[in-house]
């Protein structure tokens, strides 16, 4: 009896923990669920939610959401899904939480009817830890990395995930502070995930690719931000220099290694025997290493020397504290006539011309016509025409039309095509009413509140092959709400320079080699900065620190538009007093690095408001980080 009741029990378990089916509802389905890096998510950013399900039953079409339950005032995330019967079919959500959350669901939803649910565990990463993801198909590799000490960080956690797992969205892998690859053709990652891999190197990420027998095919598919160029020769080559960076003898002292060519500028590690390479790209590195990471499994030393070629680089975020604390950069950039209260001094004059006309002017009036009895009409007409009037004057201020905002922070690097687009949006609605936002496919959308909307409705975002809706935005009268859009995107200015330094101070040239015109440009170095003034296509502008500089971005003397505040936009992003800053540091932008600063009176992704391309009043601004030599 007791074996019974055992396999009952175990029985039981094994339900509740493997994948869930609904055959028993007559719906045929099977769901398995991976969130995050192998579980784990980072506080603040988005993460991937892979969903894999099967179809035995009938045709399904439905959405699939995910939430957050027990977590109060927490985003929630919708994708459609089309289920014919026999497919099988492998989705990924991208979603963000705001706050610690243990667990997250997943529904899967028919004309409002929950068809399919299931709950699983996650894993807070807290922002002052550094996150190490290995991709590859050994699950045990480098996981004595949860030892490695980096300098500003509080510990090392390391996940590991296949690479079918790999997000193909770069902003989805910002929550990473290095990725390492072995064991994987990365030529057979699908076009999305590789440029994922390049944009998230360019955004600060830290990519560690390894050689020896794998080492070909782990770099052909990024063979164009390795710091070498890869040969189809092993050698038997002597690992004993690592011990230059750990004090201890490497275990194995030999083996196979991937002979190399390293690129123009490639940093050689150690110096006089390279067995590792590495380069900056963008605001990133690439290192790659001649021997195959699992070489080293045994070595005890192993944290130790990763610590040495891994580095804290810091990550300029224009979103975190959007998504983090709800706080909206138009809160403070927006100068919007509209939604201004009236002056005090307004008020009391219109009160004391209410109180006059209704009561001494109107009675004076009707005793000289000796009709005091009208007082009954006279009264009631005033308080009318009084009502009318202040009605027709707020609506005269406000306008009669759906006004729409975008400021944008365009995030790119010298040489670079693509960038990383964070733009601000806010629509003004001078009536109560609902409306349908459409973005595109390859856009992250959510809201951040900042004005009076937060009565309304919280934003639902649903997303599908060809982009991401938002139906039934809910605005009240004379209201704004504001949502933040976030995207991979052709970068509309290029930049050409020559930048070296003189001791520590940077000095060169910069040309505007695009077709944009950059207004106000700076060139930011170490917390100062250098104004350039406009940057017309064409024009070229020379700085040197070791002259005049100010202070950035306090000192930064900068016009406002009409309707946008420049100075506050710069102290919002840059001011790291009033930013939560991520493991990489207190400022956003790194020491190490040159960057050109510049606005253009544009915007940076589109929309669509109720089926048409909304009309948009936009400033952007262009954060680009230079080649230095």
């Amino acid at each position: 009896m007791s074996y019974v009741r055992a396999a009952m029990v175990a029985l039981i378990c094994a339900l509740l923990t493997g994948p869930v089916a609904a055959q028993e509802q007559g719906f045929g389905l099977t769901l398995t669920l991976r969130p995050g890096y192998a579980g784990a998510y980072r506080l603040g950013e988005w993460f991937p939610v892979t969903v894999e399900i099967a179809n035995d039953g009938r045709d399904l079409r439905g959405v699939l959401e995910w939430s957050f339950p027990g977590a109060q005032s927490q985003p929630v995330f919708r994708r459609e899904i089309d289920l014919p019967r026999g497919s099988q079919k492998r989705v990924m959500l991208d979603v963000f939480v705001q706050g610690f959350a243990r667990n997250g669901m997943v529904r899967l939803i028919e004309n409002g009817n929950v068809v399919l649910e299931q709950s699983i565990g996650i894993e807070a990463i807290e922002m002052d830890r550094f996150l190490v993801m290995v991709v590859g198909s050994d699950p045990t590799l480098l996981t004595s990395l949860s030892a490695m000490s980096i300098s500003g960080a509080s510990g090392t956690v390391v996940r590991h995930i296949s690479s079918d797992d790999l997000p193909a969205h770069a902003l989805v892998l910002r929550g990473v502070n290095a990725i390492f690859i072995h064991d994987v053709n990365t030529a057979a990652l699908s076009v999305d995930q590789r440029a994922a891999l390049r944009e998230w190197v360019h955004l600060g990420g830290q990519l560690v690719v390894g050689g020896g027998i794998n080492g070909e095919r782990a770099a052909t598919g990024l063979a164009d931000i390795l710091p070498v160029e890869t040969t189809r020769t092993l050698d038997q080559g002597d690992l004993s220099p690592l011990e230059q960076f750990t004090g201890s003898p490497p275990t194995p002292p030999a083996g196979p290694l991937l002979v190399v060519r390293p690129r123009p500028g490639a940093e050689a590690l150690p110096p006089a025997t390279p067995l590792i390479y590495r380069s900056r790209v963008g605001n990133g590195i690439v290192a790659f290493s001649a021997f195959d990471l699992a070489l080293l499994r045994g070595w005890a030393a192993e944290p130790a020397l990763w610590s040495q070629v891994l580095q804290p680089v810091p990550l300029f975020i224009p979103g975190f504290d959007a998504r983090m604390n709800q706080i909206s950069l138009m809160q403070d950039a927006l100068q919007l006539p509209a939604i201004r209260l009236p002056s005090a001094a307004a008020l009391a004059a219109f009160l004391i011309v209410y109180i006059l006309v209704v009561g001494p002017v109107n009675y004076l009036a009707l005793r000289r016509l000796r009709r005091l009895e009208w007082a009954w009409v006279t009264i009631p007409v005033t308080v009318v025409v009084f009502t009318a009037g202040v009605f027709l004057v707020g609506f005269g201020l406000r306008g009669g039309q759906t006004q729409f905002f975008q400021v944008a922070v365009v995030q790119g690097s010298e040489g670079a095509s693509r960038g990383m687009t964070t733009a601000y949006m806010a629509l003004f609605s001078p009536i109560r009413g609902s409306y349908t936002l459409r973005f595109p496919a390859d856009h992250l959308v959510s809201e951040t509140r900042g004005f009076d909307d937060f009565t309304a409705r919280p934003l639902l975002a649903t997303s599908d092959d060809n982009g991401v809706t938002v139906p039934d935005l809910l605005i009240d009268v004379a209201s704004v709400r504001t949502l933040i859009a976030e995207a991979p995107t052709t970068t509309s200015v290029q930049v050409q320079s020559t930048v070296r330094f003189d001791g520590d101070e940077p000095l060169g040239e910069v040309r505007n080699v695009g077709s944009m015109a950059l207004e106000q440009a700076i060139v930011v170095h170490q917390g100062r900065f250098q104004e350039l003034g406009d940057l017309a296509p064409g024009a070229r502008a020379a700085f040197d620190f070791n002259g005049s500089r100010g202070s950035f971005p306090f000192g930064v003397s900068i016009g406002d538009d009409r309707v946008f505040n420049r100075r506050q936009i710069l102290f919002r992003l840059f001011n790291s007093a009033s930013r939560i800053a991520p493991i990489s540091g207190r400022s956003p932008l790194d020491d190490q690095g040159v960057y050109l600063i510049g606005w253009s009176r544009s915007t940076a992704l589109p929309v669509e408001v109720n089926g048409r391309t909304a009309a948009q009043e936009g400033l952007t601004l262009f954060v680009i980080r230079l080649r230095t030599t």
